[in-house]
């Protein structure tokens, strides 16, 4: 019972000082927030200090608005992405002791501005993305000694102001980190380097592989059709001969026919005939038995003449293939080869810059 009594005690007292935090001076800010267009609400349930932002407002956010933070420190983080905040308008932010977030991506802020965010003593993250923030304005935020988080994409900012800003702030980390980016893009161009010569080796093995195979299927070929000519020629040289047979047996006919259809054809000279014309017939059946056993392996060879022919073209089709192939490998692994020595190239350059000044 007592534990209770302590228990509901304990969340009256926390309940109480959840809604003490927020000030009635922080109530009368947020809603002048709110009546500007911004979106203002205590960090987290116990923790009263303000996120502000205006980058979803539907009303002009200028350099006035800003005036209405002045001095505000219990803000903890604020978004002026897109608005139209100048310079001139972070001069009311430097009032601000508790900010530690602070988005100006894509106004109209330049170098001049950051003068002004040197007084932040607690600022952790500042996003300038597409901002015309230079080299020249690093100097304001260099001591800056909280700052941990720093966004520069498509700015005025080099590696050159980078480098100078993280010598003065080691636990600053840029984002992006140029010197870091291209260590990383050279190691990525020497490891496409290898990847190009490992494929430009395996093209030339395959093709070395592909050579024996046309080598191969060129004399598979040749052989099948020399089989087929010698086939074909055998089965031609009896077809003639049972075409002479055919034509003798004609003629032997013929012969005959016309000493029967004479009746005074002497009867010898009829039955040579009939002889002549018996022998004529056995002469076609003999040719026509040795043509008939010619014809189907005459067909056969000439089917695996084709086939071989067919391997050897695809055969060597492919060794065109890949003799392209092998080509443009050596060409593309040869572009790559450049750009890597390049990127080293720059990179040392960049790198020699700083330490020549």
């Amino acid at each position: 019972m007592q534990t209770s009594r302590f228990l509901l005690c304990f969340l009256f007292l926390s309940a109480t000082a959840v809604a003490q935090e927020i000030s009635d001076a922080d109530k009368a800010l947020i809603q002048k927030i709110q009546e500007a267009g911004g979106q203002a609400m205590p960090l987290a349930k116990n923790d009263a200090r303000l996120t502000v932002a205006f980058h979803l407002s539907d009303k002009d956010v200028t350099d006035d608005t800003l005036a209405l933070l002045k001095d505000a420190a219990s803000i903890h983080s604020l978004n002026l992405r897109g608005t139209k905040v100048t310079d001139a308008g972070l001069a009311h932010l430097a009032g601000l002791k508790g900010l530690t977030r602070l988005h100006l991506e894509k106004t109209a802020v330049t170098d001049a501005g950051l003068a002004h965010l040197a007084s932040l003593p607690a600022l952790e993250y500042l996003n300038l993305y597409e901002t015309k923030v230079t080299d020249a304005g690093l100097p304001h935020i260099s001591g800056i000694k909280t700052l941990r988080r720093l966004f520069v994409w498509q700015s005025g900012i080099t590696e050159a102001g980078e480098e100078t800003l993280k010598a003065a702030n080691a636990e600053l980390q840029i984002v992006p980190a140029f010197r870091k980016d291209r260590e990383r893009e050279i190691a990525e161009a020497g490891r496409a380097v290898e990847d190009a010569g490992k494929l430009v080796e395996e093209l030339a093995a395959m093709a070395e592989t592909q050579k024996k195979t046309v080598a191969d299927t060129a004399a598979a070929s040749e052989a099948a059709a020399k089989a087929h000519t010698e086939g074909q020629t055998a089965l031609d040289t009896a077809n003639k001969a049972l075409e002479a047979a055919n034509a003798a047996k004609a003629a032997a006919d013929k012969a005959l026919a016309d000493l029967k259809a004479n009746p005074d054809s002497p009867k010898d000279a009829v039955a040579t005939a009939e002889t002549a014309a018996a022998e004529a017939q056995k002469t076609v059946e003999t040719a026509t038995a040795a043509v008939e056993p010619l014809k189907k392996p005459a067909e056969e060879k000439k089917a695996a003449a084709d086939a071989a022919k067919k391997a050897a073209d695809e055969a060597a089709a492919k060794a065109n293939e890949l003799k392209t192939k092998s080509e443009e490998a050596v060409k593309k692994a040869a572009e790559l080869k450049t750009k890597h020595e390049e990127l080293k190239a720059k990179h040392a350059e960049l790198i020699a810059k700083p330490a020549a000044g």
